[in-house]
């Protein structure tokens, strides 16, 4: 391999942020600025990258939050923006920054999503494949609201305080100290998708033809998802999409399984992720 300058954990140097954040629009169409410029790029994550001429050719991100699984805490370390510019494929780049996460954190469980192109890389740093649940709701029988809700804005640094204050979504399969990836979305575009139904109840979803796509119910008590859902589905929507692993019952729900997420761990015992579990999409990296 081409020797390349290895640097990590450089979001305050802005030569180097910028250089990164320029591979992340031309890779994926995704600004990481705005969120850093808010102060939501905290500590916990981390690019690992090689640099040449001073720009960033290929990176892997690592996010470090506690899962909650089945109720109790563990701590993860969770992979993303794994990316290296087309001029510089193919010579093990990433496979290299991948060693280097491994050999800086001694943790029992790495994870991370992947497309079928980058799974041989995964699987040569001891990664497995899993499987996850899909949760449909049908909506027959339930209840609904007269009128769409209307969305809240709500200023950043509120939502950050409403985000830390809130528990975790499933007991089953949830992460906590993922503030910096919820804020994330907040700043792609999610802000318009928030909505309060109390004082202190804040539902993230999205509406698409007849589907209502769920992402996060935010609150410092435990509520009950089916009076959620009551509580925002109008007369169009025909089934809700969990994009979580519910764990309560619920109503109408239908439990498939769903391959095509990709999801990957790397782990001494794979009794420590919920077998089928499905990952909260507001908290993957």
């Amino acid at each position: 391999m081409t020797e390349y300058q290895f640097i990590k954990d450089y979001k305050d140097n802005d030569e180097y942020r910028l250089s990164f954040n320029r591979l992340a629009k031309r890779t994926f169409g995704i600004d990481f600025e705005t969120w850093y410029q808010q102060g939501f790029w905290n500590d916990d994550y981390i690019c690992y990258s090689y640099i040449k001429d001073n720009e960033v050719i290929s990176n892997v991100s690592l996010s470090i939050m506690t899962l909650i699984i089945n109720g109790k805490e563990q701590k993860a370390i969770q992979i993303g923006t794994v990316m290296t510019d087309p001029d510089y494929r193919r010579q093990g780049l990433a496979y290299q920054l991948m060693k280097k996460i491994l050999e800086d954190y001694d943790d029992e469980l790495y994870f991370l999503a992947a497309d079928d192109d980058a799974k041989p890389l995964y699987r040569k740093c001891g990664f497995e494949s899993i499987d996850e649940n899909q949760y449909i709701i049908d909506l027959t029988g339930y209840q609904r609201i007269k009128d769409p809700l209307k969305p809240m804005d709500i200023p950043p640094n509120k939502m950050l305080e409403i985000k830390k204050q809130s528990q975790p979504l499933s007991s089953i399969l949830s992460a906590r100290g993922d503030e910096h990836v919820f804020m994330f979305y907040y700043t792609l575009g999610y802000r318009k998708s928030i909505y309060q139904l109390q004082p202190d109840i804040y539902v993230v979803f999205e509406i698409d033809g007849v589907e209502l796509h769920l992402y996060d119910i935010l609150s410092p008590k435990k509520v009950n998802l089916q009076e959620i859902i009551e509580q925002i589905i109008s007369k169009d929507v025909h089934m809700v999409f969990c994009h979580f692993a519910p764990d309560q019952p619920v109503k109408g729900l239908k439990v498939s399984l769903d391959t095509s997420g990709g999801w990957m761990i790397r782990t001494a015992s794979k009794e420590i992720y919920p077998k089928l579990a499905r990952f909260p999409k507001i908290s993957q990296t």
